[in-house]
């Protein structure tokens, strides 16, 4: 394997690992939501929909070749922000 290729493989992995972070943060929102907050439903919902989005896009990245990797770059910003959202909700709800 190539060190470009290293890179790809290793930046899928973070991915994976940004994408699980924001799977848990979803536990805790929904567990949050349940208690105290249950007209929080709509705001999940919709940030479940934006989560789903970035998964169908990580494995979309997986099937890109190592020049298609190089042009695109990867969805880093989005998975950030999505967390970032997901926290802030979180913080809200155990309030």
């Amino acid at each position: 394997m190539t060190t470009d290729e290293q890179l790809v493989e290793r930046n899928i992995l973070h991915y994976e690992a940004r994408l699980k972070h924001v799977d848990e943060l979803f536990e805790k929102a929904h567990k949050a939501a349940d208690t105290a907050a249950p007209e929080a439903g709509e705001e999940l919902t919709e940030l479940e929909k934006e989560r789903r989005k970035l998964a169908d896009d990580l494995e979309k990245l997986k099937q890109k070749s190592l020049e298609e990797w190089a042009k695109e770059g990867g969805p880093m910003v989005i998975w950030d922000l999505l967390a970032e959202r997901v926290e802030k909700l979180v913080e809200r709800l155990e309030k």
